[in-house]
């Protein structure tokens, strides 16, 4: 298990050992040089056509920054790098791939990272914005899009690199939990959903509203999830991290905060640990449609025939992390 608590899978670790000797050549010349896995600065993991940009927002923004921001493959970085190149020099590049995965044509009007929408959408936090020590649902990336009517859209798009999962519930190991009986039996659960641990962790100030979101959206939460056949709870695991963006998708629209909504993978293609588990909750949920995933090579495919700036940044991308072309890929 890492420090985030995912496990090491061999591709992580091939990736990792892949990263390292990238920095090593673009740094000495030669990619046997030693060098280490953290950057001295997270800045110096990101592209320098966007690097400054990049570094503005965070500080701008106040975004908080994980913890490995500047390891050689840290999924934060990598999303920087993938999503700030159209934020900040072609975000129509996007609508395309977006097009073919929503099934109808879409204008991207903004994007923005680490977006957590109103709080009390989720109720994670006493008020309208995060204290430092309350943690919350946010997404990596959200992109505001507009159809042809003129309806406006939210997509959630959770990045992942080289980790080998989601992240799970902590609620069923914690001791604050005096109804583990609810994580254990998955009829228990859907009998009783607000009996749920999540529902008011020991240090949270309101109750919090996944379960009040799906109950409106599909009559209850066992209807959310028709798919589901297992006897402990469905977001106990993997699942957990997923439910929640799910619910944030879902309850935008209900807080009238979005005319539609949907909640995207962007992945490594080779990472088929997380497609896996992705695919996996899809396969639950009543509604998967507005759920979809897209490879990271064909966000960069598409921008890669554009000007000299745009291929060298795509050459950059694929060098550093491993990445093949689409067609290579596929």
């Amino acid at each position: 298990m890492t420090a985030h608590g995912f496990r090491r899978t061999p591709f992580a670790s091939r990736l990792l050992r892949h990263a390292m000797r990238d920095r090593a050549r673009r740094e000495t010349g030669s990619p046997a040089s030693l060098t280490s896995p953290m950057f001295d600065d997270w800045r110096e993991g990101i592209h320098g056509w966007v690097r400054q940009r990049t570094a503005g927002l965070v500080a701008e923004g106040g975004i908080r920054l994980h913890d490995h921001i500047a390891a050689v493959n840290s999924s934060m970085a990598f999303g920087f790098n993938l999503f700030m190149p159209f934020r900040e020099h072609g975000a129509s590049v996007l609508e395309e791939p977006l097009a073919r995965a929503l099934g109808f044509p879409v204008r991207v009007v903004a994007i923005e990272f680490e977006f957590q929408g109103p709080t009390d959408v989720l109720a994670e936090c006493a008020g309208p914005q995060p204290a430092d020590d309350e943690k919350f649902t946010a997404s990596d990336v959200a992109v505001r899009v507009e159809d042809n009517n003129g309806r406006t859209g939210l997509i959630l798009v959770e990045v992942k690199l080289s980790e080998g999962g989601f992240t799970p519930c902590n609620g069923a190991r914690s001791v604050a939990n005096r109804r583990k009986d609810v994580c254990a039996s998955a009829a228990t659960f859907f009998d009783d959903p607000r009996a749920c641990y999540l529902r008011r962790t020991r240090h949270a100030r309101r109750d919090r509203r996944y379960w009040d979101i799906f109950d409106a959206a599909f009559g209850s939460v066992r209807a959310a999830v028709p798919g589901f056949t297992g006897e402990r709870c469905p977001f106990e695991g993997d699942h957990q991290q997923l439910m929640r963006n799910h619910a944030l998708a879902l309850g935008l629209i209900q807080a009238g905060e979005a005319a539609f909504t949907a909640f995207e993978l962007v992945h490594h293609p080779d990472n088929y640990h997380v497609v896996e588990l992705w695919e996996r909750y899809r396969s639950l949920v009543a509604d998967a449609s507005p759920l979809f995933r897209i490879p990271a090579t064909e966000l960069i495919d598409a921008a890669a025939d554009q000007s000299a700036p745009w291929s060298d940044w795509a050459c950059y991308m694929r060098e550093r992390y491993m990445l093949p072309t689409t067609e290579a890929g596929e």
